[in-house]
């Protein structure tokens, strides 16, 4: 007598069923988008040049970093992208020995040995700040070296010169001149008054009393007090002293003191 299954359908086995099959087709299509967007990417990273800067294109022995001092940051990342090296700017430096805006120093240093892929760091040197020399005229030495540091200024070796209205040990003027526009840390120069110019006294003992007033104008002295006096073996009108005596170094207007022979 067959055998009559009288399983209802509540009863039935259930039918296996991967409890992750609903989620299947949303996972391939997320990792489909992925790998387009991916490969859009490196698409376009490599037309542009970026995808061996990332490690991703060639590989091989390291590089010599070039010198980019001196050079416009544009150039400078030209010229690393043929290497295959990556440039960045760093900051800005005040850096006399480079024109502003262009490349004053670099890390590594030129020459160094660098993987691909590598950063090469660089600074700008930016203009410098002029300021213009003060006047230091009239001051003293002392006096003047305080300011010029204030200034932002270096003293550079001193100078003397002779003056006739600034006092010896006082300053004259500066090199270069005051008013000038001069970058911080620029040297100025002390012109320092020696006072007056001047020059040997003449010898005057043995002329003619009217003859040495005479050489003495013309030099720019001046005749003081005539004494007189007697000798017997000297012609009179004769000068037999000065003072100061011949050869002094003296200043224009020094007065001169002559003894004469009397007639």
């Amino acid at each position: 007598m067959p055998i009559v299954s009288d399983f209802s359908s509540q009863d039935r086995p259930p039918r296996y069923r991967d409890a992750s099959s609903g989620s299947v087709a949303p996972a391939i299509v997320a990792s489909i988008i992925t790998s387009i967007v991916v490969f859009f990417a490196l698409h376009v990273m490599e037309q542009r040049g970026l995808l061996p800067f990332l490690g991703m294109g060639k590989s091989g022995p390291s590089v010599e970093v070039p010198s980019l001092l001196g050079m416009q940051p544009d150039q400078a990342r030209e010229l690393l992208q043929g290497r295959e090296l990556l440039f960045t700017l760093s900051a800005e430096r005040d850096n006399s020995a480079y024109p502003a805006g262009t490349i004053a120093e670099q890390s590594p240093l030129p020459g160094s040995q660098v993987q691909r892929g590598s950063i090469v760091q660089a600074a700008v040197s930016r203009a410098s700040k002029q300021v213009p020399v003060p006047s230091l005229v009239g001051l003293t030495t002392e006096e003047a070296l305080r300011q010029l540091v204030a200034a932002g200024f270096v003293a550079g070796p001193q100078k003397t010169a002779s003056n006739e209205t600034v006092a010896p040990g006082k300053v004259v003027d500066t090199q270069p001149a005051p008013g000038t526009p001069l970058k911080a840390q620029g040297t100025v120069t002390l012109v320092v008054s020696s006072g007056p110019a001047t020059k040997p006294l003449p010898k005057l003992v043995g002329m003619r009393v009217r003859a040495a007033r005479e050489l003495l104008e013309q030099q720019g002295f001046k005749v003081g007090k005539i004494r007189y006096t007697y000798d017997n073996d000297r012609a009179g009108g004769i000068v037999l002293d000065q003072k100061p005596s011949p050869g002094t170094p003296a200043a224009a207007g020094t007065v001169v003191e002559l003894t004469v022979n009397e007639d």
